[in-house]
């Protein structure tokens, strides 16, 4: 690896064999090419900003979850005084285990940041700044997908799951971003701050990154899985999910589970979180935008196929609950034709 020179920033990217390896790897290259990419590209002087390098606890290969094997530079104890502590996207489902699988690492994420470091996660490494308690009483996000489990886990934290982008204080010195490929934007923000506008723009530049301006909400699932808790709130989710478009289907659960209105509400509530309308309300737009995505149907007819007979209303709640309009959405969403016509949908 090469040495850092006095004018570099110098970038602490951390792998441990549950890191996601494209993410990681991703994060390191996008930093390598700032100063070096553009200019050898336009025929420029090469003037790398950054000096990227990946640390564990051992200079071991790393094997990952995916079956990607990661060698890296330095240990914790070699990569001392970073400037960016940078943690990739993690595949655990629990804070707390890996805090204690990992605790070497915990901790020299911690007195990095003690160091003056700025400490900043992609998408489940949020889980990592949360056990290191880096976050309590701040604000952060995280892939939508993991803001549920990260609530209950560490309720001190002030969770913004509909943002990509969180600092969690004036300082700017901890930032997390939200789910899969927000850490471009995450990159695009450092090199901003550490490097200047103009080598954030001709990194997006060369490398076709673009931020994602809306947050998270277009990329939301909507709808929750299905509980177990409460067997009579079960059957009527099933039973909606066959007939979400039915007229009142609300009334109808009701008819189906025998309870009174009141202790049907309240049921529903403590077994998903949600009102019954409101659970509807996401299940429709969610079978909406799978329509937009994989149709050509007019917004009218995907409207009314939900359950919407009026469309102004539903393109008022689409817009609420996904942060773009149904044309917005099906022109960023809507799958390629060749894709389309081959019958493959994702």
């Amino acid at each position: 690896m090469n040495q850092i020179s006095r004018n570099q920033i110098k970038v602490s990217i951390i792998i441990a064999p549950d890191v996601e390896p494209w993410v990681a790897v991703g994060i390191h290259d996008a930093f390598w090419a700032v100063g070096t990419l553009w200019n050898r590209v336009m025929g420029e002087t090469e003037a790398p900003r950054f000096c990227p390098e990946i640390v564990a606890a051992t200079r071991d290969p790393i094997m990952t979850g995916t079956g990607v094997r990661i060698e890296p530079h330095r240990t914790f104890s070699e990569a001392t005084h970073p400037d960016i502590v940078f943690v990739p996207s993690l595949l655990i489902s629990n804070g707390a285990q890996f805090g204690r699988e990992n605790p070497e690492l915990i901790d020299w994420v911690r007195r990095a940041h003690a160091a003056g470091a700025h400490v900043v996660s992609a998408c489940s490494g949020a889980y990592l700044l949360a056990e290191a308690g880096l976050l309590d009483n701040k604000d952060a996000t995280t892939h939508w997908a993991f803001a549920a489990a990260m609530k209950t886990e560490y309720p001190n934290v002030r969770w913004q799951t509909d943002r990509i982008l969180v600092s969690a204080a004036e300082d700017n010195r901890i930032v997390t971003a939200g789910g899969a490929t927000s850490w471009m934007d995450l990159v695009l923000y450092l090199v901003g701050a550490f490097a200047g506008p103009e080598e954030a723009r001709r990194l997006a530049k060369m490398s076709l990154f673009d931020w994602h301006h809306d947050g998270q909400n277009p990329y939301t699932r909507l709808t929750t899985k299905m509980q177990g808790k409460d067997k009579l709130i079960q059957e009527c989710q099933t039973w909606l999910a066959e007939n979400y478009a039915a007229g009142d289907p609300v009334a109808s659960m009701i008819r189906v589970c025998g309870l009174s209105r009141r202790t049907f509400n309240r049921r529903f509530k403590n077994a998903t979180g949600l009102t019954p309308l409101d659970y509807v309300q996401r299940m429709r737009i969610e079978e909406a935008k799978q329509m937009l995505e994989t149709t050509d149907e007019p917004v009218e007819t995907v409207a009314c196929e939900v359950g919407y007979g009026d469309t102004v209303s539903f393109r008022r709640l689409f817009k609420r609950l996904v942060a773009d309009t149904p044309a917005v959405y099906r022109r960023r969403k809507r799958l390629p034709d060749a894709v389309r016509e081959m019958g493959v949908l994702v």
